[in-house]
């Protein structure tokens, strides 16, 4: 795996799908990553674009399911060290054993461990070292009108836990952008964390800046 997207918490939004998939598409990227609710509706077009292209679909205890995906689960892992959830809680359920063996390893020099989940709507980063995780991004409002765009590229570190939050990517009430999602590139160890509230600055945007 190359890069891998994260979209989570649509809803009952679709207008702007059709135009996050091609920018995905456009920029190389054959893995997404949806993190519970969202509609399957409009995503089934990105398993129709290209043959090479994985779609990996995880739901919260309610669903919806939708077994065409490439991998579909209440919680799933790629590669080993990429698990994918709805909700922290459902992370932990089931792969906490996971996590307390990356703890206590003394293997050094491993690529980092990421726990991605969608629900808060919030996008963050957080590094995970009990009792003190430290925050690492966040793209927080009070209220949905107050929601700020933002971009940022992060590091991620070997021999470290990952707590990733792609945010929502939907429409707040029906009225508030809150176009986020975020972009792992795997190889590299880093993630691209991007908030928009107009989608006309999408083209424009650059995941990866050199």
């Amino acid at each position: 795996m190359d890069r891998l997207a994260l979209v989570a918490d649509t809803h009952a939004y679709e207008a702007g799908l059709p135009q996050l998939l091609a920018f995905f598409q456009d920029r190389g990227i054959r893995h997404l990553a949806c993190l519970g609710d969202c509609p399957p509706e409009p995503f089934r077009p990105w398993l129709e674009m290209d043959a090479g292209q994985r779609l990996y679909w995880v739901y919260d205890f309610y669903g919806p399911e939708m077994p065409e995906a490439t991998g579909c689960g209440e919680a799933l892992e790629l590669e080993g060290r990429i698990f994918l959830a709805h909700t922290r809680a459902i992370l932990w359920t089931h792969f906490k054993d996971r996590v307390h063996a990356y703890q206590q390893s003394r293997t050094v020099a491993r690529p980092p461990l990421l726990l991605c989940h969608g629900h808060t709507h919030v996008p963050s980063v957080t590094r995970f070292s009990p009792p003190f995780s430290r925050l690492l991004y966040i793209n927080d409002a009070l209220r949905p009108q107050e929601f700020k765009p933002r971009q940022a590229c992060l590091t991620l570190a070997p021999d470290t836990i990952y707590l990733i939050v792609p945010g929502a990517f939907t429409m707040e009430e029906g009225r508030h952008p809150t176009f986020s999602f975020a972009v792992l590139d795997v190889p590299e160890s880093r993630i691209a964390m991007v908030s928009l509230k107009d989608l006309a600055d999408l083209e424009s945007t650059e995941l990866f800046p050199s």
